[in-house]
């Protein structure tokens, strides 16, 4: 339990700080995480208190009321996290028809809509291969400037909006490459021109429990310093909204950069692994069990996946990048659900891959990504 001159130290700190007083009922912006808050009473702020309690951290400041502090508190939305993922998967589904004007010397002729889905709707492959154009159109590539320039493209990523990108808390930034600079979408070949978008990042948001020492919470977003365009080379994905996931196959796709040192493909690589069950998983890392994975894999925030097989190479997987399978739904086609965002682990020989499970983290994405719409 805290004691009482921490908390003592912790009030006068805050009424110190009234520079930029903020008063109950105003919106602020919880800086750990860029989700969306509200001012309330410390007492009245069961997140805030729960910070500090158990995790020593300070919650943020807006002012205070006479002698009590006011900090900002998460914002409690009122949808049910995974509608507006849902709206948006919807939405964005209509970027795969490219819409076509009509010859200007037909009067009242319609537009012609063509349909630019980029799916094989095939055999899922066993081995890795080439995606092709427009296959993945929500496939980003994360980029690191050590030296003016010199740009090192060693993460993947995955499209959520105009302005944001999914990926794993431990690309946003490297002890030796520096922070996440740039993204590139809109393209299968990191060489081609063609439809190709390089924007800069504005900012890097981890998941408020991440910690670089640990393997768990392995989950953040990149804000784009401007809107990427969407089209059909730029489809955003869906977000897999259920715990239990109802395939037994996923798809893995990057450009190869499994290890940061690691070198990479100028084309896309994707490849189909099988989906662990907890209990195998657990098993195959049972001798790696240490302080970055303390408890094992945790089924609730992990999913695990990689070859059943031997002797395939299945390590085309970026970190960061995306596990993903079809969407299945009447009135949705030609999209991905994103089930997990690489990790740890390289899913090849036998062995498998771990992923953050995203259907855990949809509230905090949705918060974030879609904020106008809570």
């Amino acid at each position: 339990m805290l004691n009482l001159n921490y908390f003592t130290c912790f009030v006068i700190v805050l009424i110190q700080l009234v520079s930029s007083q903020r008063f109950v009922g105003d919106l602020c912006t919880l800086e750990s995480s860029g989700a969306p808050g509200v001012c309330e009473l410390f007492k009245e702020c069961k997140q805030a208190r729960d910070d500090l309690q158990k995790h020593q951290l300070f919650p943020q400041q807006c002012g205070y009321q006479k002698n009590e502090p006011i900090v900002c508190c998460l914002k409690k939305s009122k949808r049910k996290p995974g509608e507006i993922s849902l709206k948006k998967c919807q939405e964005y589904s209509r970027l795969v028809y490219e819409v076509n004007r009509a010859p200007v010397l037909i009067i009242n002729a319609p537009n012609i809509t063509k349909n630019e889905c980029g799916h094989k709707i095939i055999k899922l492959i066993v081995g890795g291969t080439n995606a092709t154009r427009k296959e993945f159109p929500h496939m980003a590539v994360i980029g690191f400037e050590p030296q003016p320039g010199d740009i090192k493209w060693l993460c993947g990523g995955t499209v959520l909006s105009k302005h944001y990108i999914l990926t794993a808390a431990h690309c946003l930034s490297h002890q030796e490459h520096g922070r996440a600079r740039y993204v590139r979408i809109g393209v299968t070949d990191l060489e081609d021109t063609n439809h190709r978008q390089q924007l800069e990042v504005e900012e890097l948001i981890p998941y408020p429990e991440y910690k670089s020492s640990s393997h768990y919470h392995d989950i953040g977003l990149l804000r784009l310093k401007r809107s990427a365009k969407l089209d059909s080379f730029t489809v955003p994905a869906c977000l897999y909204r259920k715990h239990d996931i109802e395939a037994e196959k996923a798809i893995a796709t990057g450009w190869g950069h499994t290890t940061w040192g690691g070198s990479g493909s100028n084309n896309l690589l994707k490849v189909t692994l099988d989906l662990f069950d907890h209990a195998s998983c657990n098993r195959s890392y049972k001798n790696q069990i240490s302080r970055r994975l303390k408890d094992g894999i945790i089924d609730d925030i992990q999913v695990c996946a990689g070859s059943l097989d031997d002797e395939k190479d299945t390590c085309q997987g970026d970190s960061g990048g995306p596990l993903q399978i079809f969407h299945e739904s009447k009135d949705i086609k030609c999209m991905y659900d994103i089930i997990g965002v690489t990790s740890f682990g390289k899913a090849c020989s036998g062995s498998p891959g771990v992923y953050v499970r995203v259907s855990q983290y949809i509230g905090w994405i949705e918060d974030i990504v879609w904020p106008e719409n809570s």
